[in-house]
């Protein structure tokens, strides 16, 4: 209730005096809007060994409003200033003195032929009897004339700003103008470490849903108020205004003296298509891009304990009793074995370390400075930075436990093999095959499944070409790491669950993220983390072939690539890779003046002799994949328009047929044709992994091991983690 006395006479003595007032009673003072009751809340937020953590609170409407109402004002009394001293200009231009001046400028600058064109106001000092422009308030012409173009352009965005709902108790993202990027400076004084970076957020109903996801990172230092510099996370909103949502995301903050975070609407790096954007819409509504986001509050907690980056103490309780010099050389000893992978180090290597701490100690540093440069000649020779086995070696030998284990956990870890790993017995098959499971099983094994996938599939050509974010404004660099992750995840999980490869191929389910999801257009999917979703049955998406990344790298980053796509296919699904194109080949933009469609450009390059045997291979296949645009949406037809030349649509034709192979109408039996050939893949597969495995190229002496391998796969339908037990079971496994 409203605060009163508690007392029934007196609530009904102040109801009497304002009836005697006002013949109503009293009016209300008070509105309420809604009432929530939130938990209960679980006590999630670990306390750091030195205490409670900090909350660094920033509420961004403090910044948004003073800042907007501010830059408003100042542009609405710059052009205040701006239409006096315009009005007298336009008076100076009319008189008859300046014909003579005006016609020799409209010779020089042909944009003054177009009566109220701007561009007078630039010239209007040499006019005779023009106002001068510093009795207004302006350094000079040029920028009176620039501050009426930054009021045209930004005003009417601001006064819709500060006009919208719920802006007193919150921000909007806004794109371009505005508050476009939210910049929240670190305090210096805050402890480095592991924090939780807490977002109050809600979406905007009526729009898209494509731009409904948040970016984290760093702002760029150019005077470009909305870009980032890199990008760290991004994250969808699934709140609204009235139920704002609560983003939790771990960030570390750095021991540097100077720390912000930015956070922003998800949009391209760069200035063109966020300007693009802007002007866009500005031209439909008069103002600019409605707001999608709104910010509640921002809070950073911490620092956190995080047990996954908690470090082993170098002096134990065993060692802690020892004299001091021997405590330094036991201590020196353990941290060199684990430094080294468990190979015990020379005993002269340990007596140098010794002779370091000891030249410091003598020196006067206390014990634990004293260890630091010998620890840091550890972390800097070659024992710690390469994995190395004896060389030399005239015969092949089998490994010895230690690079046996070694080999097995920078194998699937990419990492040291820990103690488990160290203690098992590896010449037991069976102990290697649950050994092979449990590294599966552990999130380093994610660690293989980026580096071998990576690899595998050329995946570095997503990195070869900026995107042209005017056709593809939603194929952002966002977009990109989560397409990217959508290869990663599908493999990881085909691993984990026994899966078979020729889900690669072809499935009917997919792993994808809230954003992912919303650029392939399913619905039903939110959130940042990667989930399974079913598909339709009628669905181009499910296998390599439907992914954006896959597809992305066929393409210049501004149109598709049958060529690149087609070559990818044979190279990496069907295990038959074309030869390397021979000299002189003519090159294809030759035809760039002419408005062709992609079949007509590549059947011009295929009446060169020299072309036509590959490219009657690679071509179909690429043409099968021509419903995907350059950035992997679903399309039906295709556009070509260059200046000069014209413009040219034209619906997309997908059939084709394999070379001395079956003919295909479309992509979905293009897929089929491929998907039921699930051999070919694992031949390929098979080569990398043992390239990977062994960290050397394949060699025609692998081939009986290759066989050995697919054959055993082949009895349990190609499952994906049949191939790692038959790979490191294998006897070349253990051999060098």
């Amino acid at each position: 209730r409203e605060r009163r006395p508690n007392s029934v006479d007196a609530a009904a003595e102040i109801w009497r005096e304002h009836l005697a007032k006002e013949k109503t009673g009293p009016k209300p003072a008070l509105w309420i809007d809604w009432i929530e009751l939130e938990g209960p809340i679980p006590q999630t937020t670990p306390v750091a060994a030195g205490g409670p953590p900090t909350v660094h609170r920033f509420d961004p409407e403090t910044v948004a409003n003073p800042q907007l109402e501010k830059q408003l004002t100042e542009l609405e009394s710059r052009q205040e200033r701006f239409t006096r001293w315009q009005a007298e200009v336009d008076r100076a231009a009319a008189a008859p003195e300046n014909e003579e001046t005006l016609a020799a400028l409209k010779k020089k600058d042909p944009r003054l032929n177009t009566p109220g064109n701007v561009v007078l106001y630039y010239h209007a000092e040499a006019l005779k009897g023009a106002p001068n422009a510093k009795d207004f308030g302006f350094g000079n012409a040029s920028l009176a004339a620039f501050g009426n173009i930054e009021y045209l352009k930004s005003a009417a965005y601001l006064r819709n700003y500060l006009a919208l709902p719920e802006r007193h108790l919150g921000a909007y993202l806004t794109i371009h103008q505005g508050y476009a990027r939210m910049d929240v400076p670190i305090p210096a004084s805050l402890t480095p470490g592991d924090y939780q970076l807490r977002i109050r957020a809600g979406t905007v109903p009526g729009t898209a849903t494509e731009r409904h996801f948040l970016e984290i990172g760093q702002p760029d230092e150019a005077p470009i108020k909305w870009n980032l510099r890199s990008i760290s996370s991004t994250h969808h909103v699934k709140g609204t205004l009235k139920n704002p949502e609560l983003l939790e995301i771990p960030i570390q903050v750095p021991s540097t003296t100077r720390f912000t975070l930015s956070i922003r609407e998800r949009q391209p790096l760069g200035y063109d298509a966020s300007t693009d954007f802007y002007h866009e819409q500005k031209r439909k509504n008069g103002y600019g891009p409605d707001p999608a986001l709104w910010i509640d509050s921002v809070e950073l907690v911490g620092p956190l304990p995080n047990p996954e980056t908690s470090v082993r103490p170098l002096v134990d309780s065993q060692t802690a009793s020892l004299p001091e010099p021997d405590r330094a050389r036991a201590v020196l000893a353990q941290f060199t074995q684990r430094a080294f992978r468990g190979q015990t180090p020379a005993p002269s290597f340990l007596e140098k370390l010794q002779a370091l701490y000891e030249s410091r100690r003598n020196a006067g540093d206390p014990f634990e400075i004293a260890l630091r440069k010998p620890l840091s000649v550890v972390l800097a020779s070659p024992g710690f930075l390469y994995l190395s086995e004896p060389g030399e070696e005239k015969k092949p030998r089998d490994l010895s436990p230690l690079e046996l284990a070694s080999r097995l956990s920078y194998f699937l870890w990419s990492a040291p093999p820990d103690d488990t790993l160290l203690a098992a017995n590896l010449a037991d098959p069976h102990e290697r095959i649950r050994q092979i499971d449990r590294l599966i099983a552990s999130p380093k094994a994610d660690e293989f499944v980026r580096g071998f996938v990576h690899q595998w599939l050329g995946m570095e050509r997503l990195d070869f070409f900026q995107f042209d974010t005017k056709q593809f404004r939603d194929f952002d660099e966002s977009t990109k790491a989560a397409a990217r992750r959508e290869v990663y995840e599908t493999f990881a999980h085909l691993l984990r669950e026994k899966g078979s490869i020729s889900r690669l191929l072809k499935s009917d389910e997919i792993y994808v993220n809230g954003m992912l999801a919303t650029y392939y257009g399913i619905e039903g999917v939110s959130g940042d983390a990667f989930q399974k979703v079913r598909l339709p049955e009628d669905s181009p998406r499910g296998g390599l072939l439907g992914m954006a990344a896959i597809l992305a790298m066929g393409s210049n980053g501004e149109r598709t690539s049958p060529v690149e796509r087609g070559a990818w296919v044979l190279r990496k699904l069907l295990h038959a890779p074309p030869p390397p194109a021979p000299p002189n080949v003519p090159q294809i933009n030759r035809l760039e003046k002419q408005l062709l469609t992609t079949r007509e450009r590549l059947g011009a390059h295929q009446e060169e002799p020299q072309c036509l045997q590959c490219h009657r291979k690679i071509d179909p296949i690429g043409f099968g994949l021509e419903n995907f645009n350059a950035a992997g949406k679903w399309r039906t037809e295709e556009t070509y328009e260059k200046r000069g030349v014209g413009k040219k649509t034209w619906p997309i034709d997908p059939s084709g047929q394999f070379h001395n192979g079956p003919a295909f109408k479309d992509y979905f039996e293009l897929r089929d044709h491929i998907a039921a050939r699930p051999e070919t893949l694992a031949r390929g597969l098979t080569e990398a992994l043992i390239e990977y495995a062994l960290g050397r190229p394949y060699g025609f002496t692998d081939a009986a091991l290759a066989e050995n391998i697919v054959t055993r796969a082949a009895q349990s339908d190609f499952a994906l983690r049949e191939f790692l037990v038959a790979l490191v079971t294998s006897r070349e496994f253990g051999r060098k």
